[in-house]
């Protein structure tokens, strides 16, 4: 059976459907910037009236459960250009 949970340190939680493809779509290319926009074309849709402000709201809700979870894996932002995942030793 197929869950939308992020499991990290023994610990797991449960995504949204939105939160899972935007982790599932930041996790096949952890390295490449990923736009809003592209963001907002494959989870909502290229007709959805979805904003800015929703895939910024979807990101700070990932970014909670991946500071519940102890991740070392974080969502970087580069202003004006988009999201990807960093993984810190620290």
């Amino acid at each position: 059976m197929s869950t939308c949970e992020l499991e990290c340190n023994g610990k797991s939680i449960h995504l949204a459907y939105k939160e899972f493809e935007i982790m599932k779509l930041l996790m096949y290319h952890p390295k490449i910037l990923t736009s809003k926009e592209e963001l907002i074309n494959s989870v909502w849709g290229n007709d959805s009236e979805a904003i800015d402000n929703n895939v910024e709201a979807y990101i700070s809700f990932l970014r909670k459960k991946l500071l519940f979870l102890k991740s070392k894996v974080t969502i970087k932002v580069i202003r004006k250009v988009g999201y990807h995942l960093e993984y810190s030793d620290a």
